[in-house]
């Protein structure tokens, strides 16, 4: 990693951006009162020194009275003015009415226009304020020289500003040491708030970082701002769902690996037969009637092979659910079965009953996978029924849901098979060629496609009952 980089990843920390925004709101804020407060400090002592001066000049302005009216022109007039002007360190000039400088105290002129002086000698009024001579800034202060109501002359005085100047940086120089000190105590401030802000960032990515397949069930805990504790309450539910995700894909997978299992040996044993027979009738081992039969029992393997792969196909298919849903009547639904399975169920030597209900209801649904489930239920009760008895088919009609049930009077479903009756290529009977294990496990997934659920149980008289439960829609449901 270059410099470049370095640096790049070092800005993008967070306390680095907030160290850096405090950092930056203090220097603003530094020098906005800065700012304000050397214009107020020196706008202050600029005025005071402005007013000082007017006092002054008033003050004095009697004996500049006499200088400009009596005409005073003498040595001893001129040194009183001069000790004034060291005494207060301000240069002093008196004019006359027109304007005409009658005294000055120092070589160098005074900087006050003659709009300023013609202003004064027509109002009367005394004028304060601040001239520029070449170098610096000056106060000034003009006075009209009055006896008499009458106008004898004009008094002004200038100073320097540079004593107010030097107060004012003064102040500028302890305000600014003490809002850098102010920064740094914000930078201190910054740093410490930032650590506590991004900690606990910094703990969640470390948590994150430390995940593993042993720590899936180990929540975040952090203590830090709201924001902070909802992220991690967040990443706990999102940990939460990614490992029951991951269960799920091992079930899955455990599902998966057991079906691959299962059909890999269920299609073993006819292949097996199959291809026997074929060797034997190939190598001329049988003939004759032996042939025939042996040709026969290759072709009932073959369909038998037919029936598992499309029970593994219409597996498949409807636990896709992609099929739309309309209304199915429940009464069409039974009897288009019924209908199906008849000449299966005279061959078996088995009756088939259905008890239709009063009221008629529609379910909705995918009517091919409704009547795939049902077919699976009465074909299974019909090969478990004796010869001679009946497979009865009723259906129960509530406000809410029906209940389509299907008994056989066969020897029921063995105890320790019953709770995991649902699931893939579990049969009553292992040595029984003619189950494949799938149709409850096909029936369980419509019903479960369609809200509703599979009841399997045995009845108290003898034989296995199956029931279909479904909701009904909701009368205001289109």
């Amino acid at each position: 990693m270059n410099i470049r980089e370095t640096v790049h990843r070092f800005w993008r920390r967070l306390s680095v951006r907030l160290i850096v925004s405090h950092v930056l709101v203090a220097l603003v804020v530094m020098m906005v009162a800065l700012g304000i407060t050397g214009f107020t400090v020196r706008r202050y002592l600029i005025d005071d020194q402005l007013s000082t001066l007017v006092t002054r000049a008033e003050e004095i302005s009697p004996a500049a009275l006499d200088v400009a009216t009596r005409a005073l022109y003498n040595r001893p007039a001129l040194l009183v003015i001069q000790v004034l002007e060291g005494t207060l360190r301000a240069r002093m000039g008196i004019y006359t009415n027109q304007g005409t400088l009658v005294i000055l105290t120092s070589e160098a002129p005074l900087t006050v226009p003659r709009s300023v002086l013609a202003g004064v000698a027509r109002n009367g009024q005394n004028w304060q304020g601040l001239v520029k001579a070449k170098n610096q800034e000056l106060a000034a202060a003009v006075i009209p020289l009055v006896e008499n109501q009458q106008m004898r002359g004009i008094f002004v005085m200038e100073t320097p500003l540079s004593g107010a100047t030097k107060t004012a940086w003064s102040v500028i120089s302890l305000v600014f040491w003490g809002e850098l000190v102010a920064v740094l105590l914000a930078v201190l401030v910054a740093y410490s708030f930032s650590r506590r802000l991004s900690w606990p960032l910094v703990s969640l990515r470390r948590s994150v970082a430390e995940m593993g397949p042993d720590r899936w069930r180990e929540p975040i805990e952090l203590d830090g701002p709201l924001e902070v504790e909802e992220l991690a309450g967040e990443f706990n539910q999102m940990q939460e769902r990614i490992h029951q995700q991951m269960v799920n894909l091992e079930q899955e997978k455990a599902k998966r690996d057991a079906l691959l299992g299962h059909v890999t040996h269920d299609l073993r044993t006819p292949l097996t037969s199959i291809r026997g027979f074929l060797e034997a009738i190939g190598d001329g081992v049988v003939d004759g009637e032996g042939k025939a039969r042996a040709v026969d029992i290759a072709l009932e393997e073959t369909l038998r092979l037919q029936r598992l792969v499309n029970r593994l196909l219409e597996a498949t298919r409807i636990q896709s659910r992609t099929a739309p849903k309309f209304p199915v009547p429940v009464d069409r639904w039974v009897e288009d079965t019924l209908e199906r399975l008849g000449p299966v169920a005279a061959s078996k030597g088995v009756a088939l009953t259905w008890e239709r209900p009063l009221q008629s209801s529609e379910v909705s649904g995918v009517r091919d996978h409704l009547v795939e489930a049902l077919m699976n239920v009465i074909d299974n009760a019909i090969k478990w029924a004796p010869v001679g008895s009946s497979v009865e088919v009723g259906a129960e009609i509530t406000k809410t849901q029906v209940s389509v049930s299907v008994r056989d009077h066969g020897p029921g479903i063995a105890p320790d098979i019953l709770p995991r009756v649902l699931d893939r290529f579990v049969t009553g009977d292992p040595s029984r060629t003619d189950s494949s294990g799938l149709g409850l496990s096909i029936v369980a997934d419509v019903m479960e496609e369609h809200g509703g659920y599979i009841r399997v149980e045995n009845h108290p008289d003898g034989g296995a009952v199956v029931a279909l439960v479904l909701p009904l829609p909701h009368p205001d449901e289109p």
